[in-house]
């Protein structure tokens, strides 16, 4: 019974978050910047809530300037004359680290140091990475949603069928001290079936050629799955199942963004260098 409404959880959370992931990229652009921007916040919270110790000042100063950063590097790429200036977001980083700065030398904290550098990787890795879909997410002021969402599905392919191969035939670890679980077979079966989805999307849609869906999916294989068991190795060095509880059955933010954090960036670059061609 307990099995059973586990599932259940599990199921109506995976239906909910899919619907919200795909009104957000499908309805506008402005939606789908809003979205990015929320799902930033939350992985900078989540992932202040596990390094540094207790702060809302702290975790709220993180989350504003993370939404900042998106929005503005979503609207300049938008071509929107709000944010035509995408050095602001250095600016606005290195007033975050002074205002960080300040606040821990005004406060009995025993770790300052420690909770400066957790707030400034916090911002560098979750807004400036996952923000740089931004870059090919709009080709001369016009939102391409096909691009977003190809890449989301082809992260989420890779992530769920290198669970079930791995469940199922999988024998040999990977790294078993950082995900126990995780093996080769599943890995390359991961790769395997986000390969095959990726020339289903080419056939649908187009906009890059086979070599590089061909391409983008091997990226997203194995940075995707480096991406998983970075923050599997974030989870033993806290001792923690889960990155947090918003999603029920299925944990935090960070456990389902992990995979499209860490791979996006070379992703991103892999389409800007192979669309000069």
């Amino acid at each position: 019974m307990i099995k059973n409404t586990t599932l259940k959880t599990r199921g109506i959370t995976a239906i909910i978050f899919v619907a919200v992931m795909l009104f957000g990229i499908f309805f506008h652009a402005y939606s789908y910047i809003f979205l990015m921007s929320i799902i930033i916040a939350g992985c900078v919270w989540e992932f202040l809530n596990i390094t540094c110790e207790k702060s809302l000042f702290r975790n709220l100063v993180c989350m504003f300037s993370a939404v900042v950063i998106s929005l503005m590097l979503g609207l300049h790429n938008l071509n929107n004359a709000w944010f035509d200036n995408p050095y602001s977001t250095n600016y606005l980083f290195v007033f975050t680290i002074v205002v960080l700065s300040l606040f821990e030398m005004s406060t009995k904290s025993k770790k300052p140091f420690e909770n400066i550098a957790f707030s400034t990787f916090s911002l560098a890795y979750y807004s400036f990475f996952l923000s740089s879909i931004y870059y090919i997410s709009f080709e001369g002021g016009e939102y391409t949603n096909t691009i977003v969402f190809a890449i989301i599905a082809l992260t989420w392919t890779n992530d769920t069928m290198a669970y079930i191969v791995g469940s199922k035939v999988g024998r040999t670890k990977m790294f078993e001290r950082m995900s126990p679980k995780k093996t080769w077979e599943g890995t390359m079966g991961g790769i395997f079936f986000t390969i095959l989805v990726a020339f289903i999307i080419y056939y649908f849609f187009g906009i890059f050629t086979p070599a590089v869906w061909l391409g983008l999916a091997i990226i997203i294989g194995i940075f995707g799955t480096l991406g998983d068991l970075v923050e599997s190795m974030l989870k033993r060095s806290y001792t923690m199942k889960d990155t947090g509880s918003l999603l029920p059955g299925h944990g935090g933010l960070l456990d389902r963004f992990d995979s499209l954090t860490f791979h996006l960036p070379l992703s991103v670059y892999f389409i800007q260098y192979t669309s000069s061609f």
